[in-house]
């Protein structure tokens, strides 16, 4: 059963709704009938921005120059031992201000300097509905003068 007045709709009713799509999930694939994949509920739709968030440099995009994070200034920097600290603390800050309905529930920080890596593993949930988490990892690797990301999984 589709919802009346979807504007005014709580996000629960919303989640509930197997006809209601909240946004895009990215990377973008195809979906049912041609159109792209579709999230259906708040906290999936939460877990791709955040993982766009935390991907976006500062800077890049367009009219918003404050929007992104800092983890990619932070891992060209020397690896040193606050190296895991600066990035927590970076990653707390852009979710507060950009994401502020979510609730980080978990958050670890793997960095390995002789390899060159750093693994980022963050437990969360949304505030309507802070029973229900979900998590996302990103595994972000110094390779000369480019930074590579890997997911975990394809559907991430």
């Amino acid at each position: 059963m589709a919802i009346e007045d979807y504007r005014n709709a709580s996000a629960r009713s919303r989640d509930k709704d197997p006809d209601a799509r909240i946004g895009i999930s990215l990377p973008i694939r195809s979906g049912q009938n041609g159109f792209f994949k579709s999230s259906t509920t708040l906290l999936e739709q939460t877990k791709t921005n955040l993982k766009n968030l935390l991907l976006t440099v500062k800077g890049e995009r367009l009219a918003q120059p404050e929007f992104g994070s800092s983890i990619f200034n932070l891992l060209f920097e020397n690896f040193e031992p606050g190296l895991e600290k600066k990035l927590e603390e970076s990653i707390k800050k852009t979710v507060a201000q950009w994401l502020p309905h979510v609730n980080i529930k978990t958050l670890i920080i793997d960095a390995q300097d002789d390899q060159n890596f750093v693994g980022i593993s963050i437990g969360f949930s949304v505030k309507t509905d802070p029973t229900a988490t979900e998590s996302i990892s990103l595994t972000l690797a110094r390779g000369g003068y480019c930074l590579l990301y890997t997911s975990p999984s394809p559907r991430d």
